[in-house]
């Protein structure tokens, strides 16, 4: 890989071979090199962590489990294969997709779903699915009045990604959007994901890309949200504030090493 990585960089400057051994190498060249094993580092970085399902799925879990929320009702949007149903067992799950693609599943649109009660569910969540809301801006506010005072609320996103319509592909998000989105929530976590970064997704089928002169597509910059509902008859006094700081040290740790203690680069 780095051979090819740097013949193409090699072809850019205009030469026409790369010599066959490093000792032979002049300092651009050893400099080249060494650039192209750094961005080989980074694309490979991805690797080190657990599949994108059960990363994702184990963070939900532990934000879930620092909000409070202990069971109850678990509403998933658009998760059509419910991927993470399993993550929950101590919750009654539900999905809410705009068909009905299998038993059980609830059709709605999560801009407006005036057929669910108000404060329905102790959590909602949601992965790769902001992005293709046609207005989220109404979506956000849905989301809040669905939950019940101290419910809890997570959803990744993308930031930078490539086009993907399934079946319309309209926005991308940092994690100032998404706490403005969800104003009306106390803000446990926002912030970037960039365990993929580097990671060379083309896609598949009509919708795949051809590759960038890197050899694929990059900045694969994902997005998460969680937050709380406010409770207004939530216990005050000292034990409240004891739990109230014990959260914030809770987050600011969270926010420091948002996946564990993992610290590769």
């Amino acid at each position: 890989m780095v051979t090819e990585q740097l013949r193409r960089l090699a072809r850019r400057r205009g030469q026409t071979e790369v010599p066959a051994g490093e000792t032979a190498l002049s300092p651009e060249d050893v400099k080249l090199l060494e650039q192209a094993r750094a961005r080989q580092r980074l694309e490979q970085n991805f690797e080190g962590f657990p599949h994108r399902t059960e990363r994702i799925g184990q963070h939900i879990k532990t934000m879930l489990g620092k909000s409070g929320v202990k069971g109850g009702r678990i509403l998933e949007i658009g998760g059509r294969a419910n991927p993470y149903k399993d993550w929950f067992p101590g919750f009654e799950y539900s999905c809410l997709d705009l068909e009905i693609t299998e038993p059980g599943v609830i059709q709605g649109d999560i801009t407006n779903c005036p057929e669910i009660e108000s404060g329905s569910f102790d959590a909602i969540i949601s992965v790769d699915v902001f992005e293709h809301i046609r207005e989220p801006w109404l979506a956000a506010p849905e989301i809040v009045r669905l939950l019940r005072p101290g419910g809890f609320t997570y959803h990744s996103t993308l930031f930078s990604w490539r086009y993907h319509p399934t079946p319309v592909d309209y926005w991308r998000f940092t994690p100032e959007a998404m706490t403005f989105l969800f104003k009306d929530l106390r803000m446990m976590q926002s912030q970037f994901d960039t365990v993929e970064r580097r990671r060379s997704l083309l896609g598949k089928g009509k919708h795949k890309l051809d590759s960038d002169a890197f050899g694929g597509w990059r900045e694969n910059w994902r997005v998460f949200y969680a937050g709380v509902k406010n409770d207004p008859d939530a216990q005050r006094g000292v034990s409240a504030l004891a739990a109230l700081q014990q959260a914030e040290a809770d987050q600011q740790a969270a926010r420091d090493n948002p996946f564990g203690t993992h610290t590769d680069s």
